[in-house]
């Protein structure tokens, strides 16, 4: 676990990687002040090697819905892309689509880029994972995710626990391999790339400016134990 923060008035709470599901490592930079020519910026590197297997990572707490989908843990993985250990979302079969949210503790943005290494364990339609970003709890928020079966990348806005599908594109994957999804948002812009490619730009400020501020977490839907 390697730990780089520089400026801010407040350190963000380790952030951590998800899937149907596997995930290893994180970096993620908070625009906690100031305007987006002059702001405080903080840096975090994330892992889980220090985390105890079988139990939550500190500094997240799972969402209060769909508690019954699955759980979240810190699972031992030498053949992850960064051992020992990985942080895995595990789902019984018969959890449907219900989609389950790990949050940081304690930390809300606006604007950040982020990066996260995540791996579906299986495949299916509607199925996958990836980050929500300005939650205002855990039934209104904004996420975006990798469908490997579908080979889609999907905007959703969630609304009282509904989603709608702002933008979807197509990408080159399959599960069972580990991914790299990376996010730029400054204000209404969002920029998203997998494996270091761009995939897609949106700038909606009606649709981001819903929720101007909120919470970052690790989303999953499926069925299945990395």
């Amino acid at each position: 676990m390697r730990r780089n923060v520089a400026g801010g008035e407040k350190q963000p709470v380790p952030f951590g990687l998800p899937v149907v599901i596997r995930l290893v490592g994180a970096v993620i930079a908070l625009l906690v002040a100031g305007d987006l020519a002059r702001a405080d910026f903080q840096f975090q590197d994330w892992w889980f090697d220090r985390d105890q297997p079988g139990q939550l990572p500190s500094g997240f707490v799972p969402a209060s819905v769909n508690l019954d989908s699955g759980r979240w843990e810190v699972k031992a993985d030498p053949q992850s892309s960064s051992p020992p250990n990985v942080l895995a979302y595990i789902s019984p079969d018969h959890a449907g689509l219900s989609p389950q949210v790990l949050f940081l503790e304690t930390v809300e943005a606006a604007n950040l880029e982020l990066s996260v290494r995540i791996k579906t364990a299986q495949g299916g339609e509607s199925l996958g994972t990836g980050v929500v970003f300005r939650a205002q709890d855990d039934r209104n928020y904004f996420v975006i995710w990798l469908s490997p079966q579908e080979n889609l990348v999907r905007l959703d806005k969630v609304v009282n626990g509904q989603p709608r599908t702002l933008q979807e594109q197509q990408v080159d994957t399959k599960p069972g391999v580990w991914q790299t999804l990376r996010l730029s948002i400054r204000g209404p812009v969002l920029e998203a790339f997998l494996n270091n490619r761009f995939l897609s730009a949106r700038e909606d400020g009606w649709e981001l400016a819903t929720y101007k501020k909120g919470g970052i977490g690790l989303w999953s839907r499926g069925a299945g134990v990395v």
